[in-house]
């Protein structure tokens, strides 16, 4: 491949930047012969010091800096493509950046395996969590709805945290921590095969003690969210149906070329709906047009928006215009936090494409959603009685907003 040119300036840039990397190594490494990888870093560090806007907002500034050298050490030694893969793929996670990925790259890593128990988790009350969902031989133990209260001997809820903050410091794909933490819940106790977790739940009002070991490879995430009975499928990313009450309820699972004739086919399936119901929890973003909100005027009823951080990017505009447009009242969590525009760069030698963020959705309440996300009006939490009983907690809370008692 043509080494790409640069401007001047951007080689300034660079330069300066290796020579301030090539200080924090020690005499003998500085004074190897020029190593291409070193050049690569160097001008990659220049390109996101430049143009990266948020590690002010993040808070990583500082441990930007210091990330800064030690992958630099790591560029120094390394003496294949596979290992200066390696190194790329942690700058990036340095970025705590959900839109930052490689477009290309001329040598990947090996991918870690991973794996869980099979135990999703949600958020419960009073510092405990909840199991989701579970698979195998745990399903008669731990079904949806079970009460955790410790996990490796700490309050449940104090114990997921430290899991949350050590993800974030550690770096990762997310641009949040509240998308940090739903990640940790979604995939509980994941980590090297054989890895084991001691938990502490409730069975009625028995509290029982179980050993859980990550032996299965993790695959995504849970996304059970217990749709209504009687949901049709209209198009690949959407779900409609007819609740109590007269209640319309869309679940819009990615923001596709689906989405726009779902939504036609359920406004033309309840003409008479009282209220509608727009469940974008889980939803994955895509492509988004604003246009797409005068669609959504021909629900000329009130609109309740469930979100949490499992909604990201198009999602998150949506329900931003959704709130602002139609004056909807969202109910849930904090969405993802990462809703950006983007832009691609190459390295020098043509060794990775990486398209990162440059700049940031606008959000609601003079917030960007970048980091902040969309908050909800109503925060919701699961409730142990209804995953138990198979009903959806932030449905019913929406219900009875639309129905007025509330």
């Amino acid at each position: 491949m043509t080494r790409p040119r640069r401007s001047s300036a951007k080689r300034a840039a660079a330069g300066v930047v290796l020579v301030a990397l090539l200080s924090a190594l020690s005499p003998l490494e500085a004074t190897s012969p020029p190593n291409p990888y070193l050049e690569d870093l160097s001008a990659l560090f220049a390109e996101l010091d430049a143009n990266y806007p948020f590690f002010e907002v993040k808070g990583i500034e500082k441990e930007w800096q210091a990330r800064k050298k030690l992958l630099a050490k790591r560029a120094q030694l390394c003496r294949s493509d596979e290992e200066f893969g390696a190194v790329i793929l942690d700058v990036l996670r340095g970025l705590r950046d959900g839109h930052c990925r490689l477009e290309a790259m001329r040598a990947s890593p090996p991918p870690k395996a991973v794996a869980w128990p099979g135990v999703a988790l949600l958020p419960g009350p009073k510092g405990t969590a909840l199991v989701m969902e579970t698979g195998g031989n745990l399903k008669s133990a731990l079904p949806p709805g079970t009460i955790v209260t410790r996990i490796d001997g700490k309050p449940a809820a104090k114990a997921m945290e430290l899991r949350t903050q050590k993800a974030w410091q550690e770096g990762g794909f997310f641009s949040s921590q509240q998308r940090a933490r739903f990640f940790e819940y979604r995939q509980a106790f994941s980590g090297d095969r054989g890895s084991t977790t001691e938990i502490r739940y409730l069975d009625g009002r028995k509290q029982k003690k179980l050993t859980l070991i990550a032996n299965q490879e993790l695959k995504g995430w849970a996304h059970n969210y217990h749709l209504p009975d009687g949901s049709v499928t209209a198009g690949k990313s959407v779900y409609h149906a007819s609740l109590d009450g007269g209640v319309g309820y869309l679940y819009l699972r990615r923001m596709d070329e689906s989405v726009e004739p779902g939504i036609r086919a359920a406004l033309t399936a309840y003409p008479e709906a009282t209220g509608w119901i727009i469940d974008l929890r889980g939803n994955t973003g895509g492509g988004y047009e604003k246009s797409l909100g005068s669609l959504c005027e021909g629900f000329r009823k009130k609109v309740a928006v469930i979100i949490d951080a499992g909604a990201i990017s198009a999602a998150e505009t949506f329900a931003r215009d959704l709130a602002e447009d139609q004056s909807a009242r969202l109910f849930g969590s904090t969405t993802a936090g990462s809703s950006s525009t983007k832009k691609v760069y190459e390295l020098p030698s043509g060794f990775a494409k990486i398209r990162y963020s440059v700049g940031t959705r606008r959000g609601l309440k003079g917030k960007s959603i970048e980091f902040h996300g969309i908050a909800p009006d109503v925060e919701v939490s699961a409730d142990p009685r209804d995953l138990r009983e198979g009903r959806n907690t932030e449905i019913e809370a929406a219900k009875q907003w639309l129905s007025g008692k509330s």
